[in-house]
């Protein structure tokens, strides 16, 4: 198999509802899954926070915001159910999405992150049958997808005052994406077994800008571009196979907290993913994205003194990979807690989303679990 054949399978991978059935989800296509750099409080609110909150590494002005110096880590697994018309197909991903830190000296907030920007992990095993020699032979059939792209930022926030904060930000994308085929027979002494593995590595630049303000009273704002520069995939290390570049994306959140310790927050997200059409072949399909999203986020009970928040949200967008030139939609509702103890300086997020994926006739339901640890020295 030739080394653009490889990337090709790998990228690609579907054009039909049979080998959506082996990858086990609407999600996993092309490049990977957009989790959205969301951090477990964002992600509880739609991502409808995004552009303000300083967890997610989305816009850099976001970073002054924040009073304190921190570190945080998130923990998000995904459930998944296809229904693809012959069964229902299930396949469960355990994430670490997100890692970050903070300091800040006077008025400047440097923070560093490393966030997933495309997932692409699954794992199918069936028992299948292969005519063979004119012999229908038994046998049990493994394919699997591990990695994806990641998003390492360096960014820098300065609070011109308490009302106005700008931000710029530093990404590297590296990541690598190993898939393996395999086939045990159940006569394994006379018939063997198959294997194929393949590893694809990616590296990306790009540069984002953001701002966050409060133009009146009880009314924010904030909004961020990323400018995507060269990305390349190679095989191995070494050989170039396909380059593009990191998709533009353009977001803006809106948020009024008019009423005594809550908010409701709006957000429009575009993200132009065709962009990466030169890393693979012409069987990636490939859709420029827009999200839309709300939340609302309401003071909880205080315990030990300390506030809580509950969390709802709602989004809807399109998919930018997909099995076929149809784009898969995606609308979610989500729901979470945030919580503080030791007089602020640990502070947990608990959340879900509820999503529902639909493309050719086919459905899936996912349910993200996220749990968010943030210590504030």
């Amino acid at each position: 198999m030739s080394i653009r054949r490889i990337v090709a399978v790998a990228a690609a991978g579907v054009l039909c509802v049979t080998s959506v059935e082996a990858q086990g989800a609407l999600s996993t296509q092309g490049f990977g899954y957009p989790l959205g750099e969301l951090s477990t409080r964002a992600l509880s609110l739609g991502g409808a926070v995004g552009e303000f909150d300083l967890q997610s590494p989305i816009n850099p002005a976001s970073l002054g915001i924040g009073v304190r110096s921190g570190a945080w880590v998130q923990y998000s697994p995904e459930f998944r159910a296809i229904d693809a018309g012959k069964g229902t197909f299930t396949n469960t991903t355990a994430r670490f999405p997100l890692f970050g830190l903070t300091g800040r000296y006077q008025d400047f907030t440097v923070g560093f992150s490393f966030a997933s920007y495309l997932d692409r992990s699954w794992t199918n095993a069936y028992d299948d049958t292969l005519l063979l020699a004119g012999v229908r032979t038994p046998s049990h059939a493994t394919a699997q997808s591990t990695g994806g792209i990641n998003d390492v930022r360096l960014a820098v926030a300065w609070s011109i005052n308490p009302k106005l904060s700008v931000g710029l930000g530093l990404h590297v994308l590296p990541g690598d994406n190993k898939v393996l085929l395999a086939r045990d027979f159940a006569d394994s002494l006379k018939i063997g077994s198959y294997t194929n593995a393949s590893t694809i590595n990616y590296f990306g630049q790009a540069l984002s800008l953001g701002v966050t303000g409060t133009p009146i009273e009880h009314l924010n704002v904030a909004g961020s571009i990323r400018l995507g520069g060269p990305i390349q995939v190679r095989s191995g290390d070494t050989t170039v196979v396909g380059q593009g570049r990191v998709p533009l994306r353009v977001g803006l959140s809106v948020a009024y907290e008019g009423f005594a310790g809550s908010a409701i927050v709006v957000r429009y997200d575009t993200e132009r993913w065709s962009a990466l059409k030169g890393l693979g072949s012409a069987a990636v399909n490939l859709h420029d994205a827009t999200t839309l999203s709300a939340g609302l986020e309401v003071a909880g009970p205080k315990l030990n003194g300390l506030p809580s928040a509950l969390r709802v949200g709602a989004l809807s967008r399109t998919l930018p990979f997909s099995p076929t030139a149809e784009a898969v939609k995606e609308r979610g509702l989500s729901g979470g807690v945030g919580l503080a103890f030791a007089q602020g300086r640990f502070a947990i997020d608990l959340g879900a989303l509820f999503a529902t994926r639909t493309a050719m006739g086919l459905s899936e339901k996912a349910t993200t679990v996220s749990v968010g640890l943030a210590i504030r020295p």
